[in-house]
């Protein structure tokens, strides 16, 4: 699938295919995210290619599409001086729910804002607001939520809070697809992730096993001088580094590099405190990712 505007191509030959759990749309600002989930919602139409969810065309059969997908999009607005709990009823009547006052008491119960029901929008902190917006998604009860950036304006608490519901939910049945450049907090709640830079897919996968491919042949090993040590692994053949007091290895054969590592340190007086396999996160993935795009 391919979205272009003017001669600028915001999509690149994309080939996605997204089931059930939460997914991640990841990558940096101006990757091509929310030009597909605008696409996904049928408020855009492919340049060429197509794009269809739930056996419908997302461009011919929008409104269908719209139906089964709740959304909170990047810089949502509200009717400010609202209650909550009203403005939320108006959202599940245009979505024809019979009892929408019962509905959207559920949907604030779930986000936990029950208690904040009656107060004005304008009055709710930006952790709040984000989790109404979190209600609004999901008062019509679809089949896929969409959250594009939705942690962007929130503190650490409030993210923290915010991925939490969203985790609880996933382990409800409910599934989601989160888009986002904050990979280290999108590692916690997603099953599946997309890594997407300039309008192209770098991979797709489970993120465990995203997690094992780039951490195999990578060490770590924490020592009273990695400086030294690393200076004589280098001497040996390793490729080998030192980031924040630790000596991080490439080395296929874990065995010996142990035996090695045990040489040295022996030989040069050097305390040995740890050697482990290392543990790898979708941000080194990414960047690794990205590494391999300008070998090419």
């Amino acid at each position: 699938m391919y979205k272009s505007y003017g001669k600028v191509e915001a999509l690149c030959g994309i080939s996605l295919k997204i089931g059930g759990g939460v997914w991640g749309l990841i990558g940096p600002n101006g990757a091509g995210k929310t030009t597909f989930i605008k696409l996904v919602l049928g408020l855009l139409r492919p340049t060429a290619g197509e794009i269809r969810a739930f056996g419908f065309s997302c461009w011919e059969d929008s409104l269908e599409v719209r139906k089964r997908i709740g959304v909170l999009h990047e810089r949502p607005s509200y009717p400010n001086e609202m209650e909550a709990l009203r403005y939320l009823t108006l959202v599940a009547r245009f979505y024809g729910i019979k009892k929408p006052d019962k509905r959207a008491k559920n949907a604030l119960k779930l986000v936990g804002l029950i208690k904040f029901s009656n107060r004005r929008i304008c009055t709710l902190s930006a952790g709040m607001v984000q989790r109404l917006g979190l209600a609004q998604a999901i008062v019509h009860e679809p089949e896929l939520i969409i959250l594009d950036e939705p942690t962007a304006s929130l503190d650490v608490l409030a993210r923290m809070e915010f991925l939490e519901r969203v985790r609880r939910m996933s382990e409800e049945g409910v599934n989601f697809l989160i888009s986002s450049h904050i990979l280290s907090e999108l590692q916690a709640v997603c099953d599946h992730v997309a890594l997407i830079s300039s309008g192209r897919i770098l991979r797709v996968g489970e993120v465990r096993n995203l997690l094992k491919e780039f951490s195999k042949g990578f060490h770590v090993v924490e020592s009273s001088n990695p400086m030294a040590l690393t200076k004589l692994l280098r001497e040996m053949g390793y490729e080998a580094w030192v980031d924040r007091g630790i000596t991080h290895v490439k080395s296929q054969n874990a065995a010996v590099l142990a035996r090695d590592v045990a040489s040295i340190c022996m030989e040069e007086g050097i305390d040995l405190i740890s050697l482990r396999a290392s543990i790898s996160s979708l941000e080194e993935v990414f960047r690794r990712l990205m590494s391999f795009e300008g070998d090419d």
